[in-house]
């Protein structure tokens, strides 16, 4: 189960978890500004679904990228710890080149594959959403469909990758994540690297948007700072 503490792969878990018997949560570092609170939220939340967790470092990422997301990969808006600016910068827009980490999820799903092998598991998780594919076709379907053809040429082993959320949008993960009583107060949805959530960048606006309305919209905190 591929966690990054927020969530959609959270929710991802949860619905996942009343399937499957699953084993491990993979986290993966690669020196982005939200590490301290994604690996916070995902130790916690593996914690509450009986999971445990393997930490995976990747320096080399991030020290090859450009994204506005790693440190060093250059500041949005002038606060890379806010990430202010990232909606103006591409929603709505062809261009994504700014949050875009290169090839993340291919190689992220690509070292699960590894660890499903060696742990005798046939299945891999993720929190793939319909709503973030229009712009990240690597969150979609397709892009499912496409790796699990590559597993079946390139692992010996009965591997394949499935999204319990990819055909929701943010608002029907968080009517699944209400009815599944997530650990709400535990996630960590935000680009950046604050005591709290931003409440600011495009992560975290998409996340207080799903919520208007909702149980959880009193449970989830943000900062205050103008």
């Amino acid at each position: 189960m591929l966690l990054s503490g927020g969530l959609d792969s959270t929710v991802a878990l949860a619905i996942a978890e009343k399937e499957y018997r699953l084993k491990t949560a993979l986290f993966f570092d690669y020196n982005q500004y939200a590490l301290k609170g994604e690996k916070e939220a995902a130790g916690k939340i593996a914690e509450v679904y009986g999971l445990s967790v393997e930490y995976v470092e990747l320096p080399w990422l991030a020290e090859g990228s450009s994204s506005s997301l790693i440190r060093g990969g250059g500041a949005i808006s002038g606060n890379p710890a806010d990430s202010t600016g990232v909606k103006d910068r591409y929603e709505g827009t062809e261009d994504i080149s700014s949050v875009w980490v290169e090839n993340r999820n291919g190689i992220f799903l690509n070292i699960a594959a590894a660890f499903a092998s060696w742990q005798e598991c046939s299945v891999i998780l993720t929190g793939f959403n319909r709503e973030e594919s229009i712009l990240f076709p690597d969150n979609s379907r397709e892009y499912i469909d496409a790796v699990n053809k590559a597993l079946d040429i390139g692992e010996i082993k009965n591997i394949r990758v499935e999204s319990p959320t990819v055909d929701l949008d943010k608002k029907k993960i968080v009517k699944e994540g209400i009815k599944l009583s997530i650990p709400w107060e535990l996630l960590w949805s935000c680009y950046g690297g604050g005591r709290l959530m931003c409440g600011k960048c495009e992560s975290c606006l998409k996340l207080k948007s799903a919520l208007v309305g909702t149980s959880a919209e009193k449970i989830v905190s943000f900062s205050k700072e103008k």
